[in-house]
């Protein structure tokens, strides 16, 4: 189990560096497709004897799924796409300049620390 945790920690602190070149992709891919073989090794023989394997149980690499940039991407469609169909869609932008403007809106309003919503509020002068 430790040796998980410590190589979990060196892929991750691989993937904070600022450069990569190919090479090290190329080595990192391999070593991250080892880790998640290890991780979901199913525990093998009897539990607390000499002979039993550790691994974790019931994990496969089906778990290790994209869901929810899928969730992202549908919701983009609805959104975005939903003029464009049925009639719609007379717009003078197209659909992947919308998306464009929304997400740099997203990222100005969490960089610059503003907060999604207006929340009125009562100024009272003190006398």
């Amino acid at each position: 189990m430790e040796f998980l945790w410590r190589e979990f920690l060196r892929l991750y602190l691989f993937l904070c560096q600022d450069h990569i070149t190919e090479e090290e992709i190329d080595s990192f891919k391999q070593a991250a497709k080892s880790w998640i073989l290890k991780f979901c090794e199913p525990t093998i023989g009897k539990s607390n004897s000499a002979n039993q394997k550790r691994g974790i149980k019931n994990l496969q690499f089906k778990h290790f799924s994209t869901s929810s940039l899928e969730k992202k991407n549908h919701i983009h469609v609805r959104v975005f796409f939903g003029a464009t169909t049925m009639g719609g869609g007379n717009k003078a932008n197209s659909v992947v300049h919308d998306i464009l403007i929304y997400e740099n809106w997203q990222l100005y309003f969490l960089m610059n620390d503003i907060p999604k919503s207006i929340v009125q509020k009562t100024i009272v002068p003190k006398e």
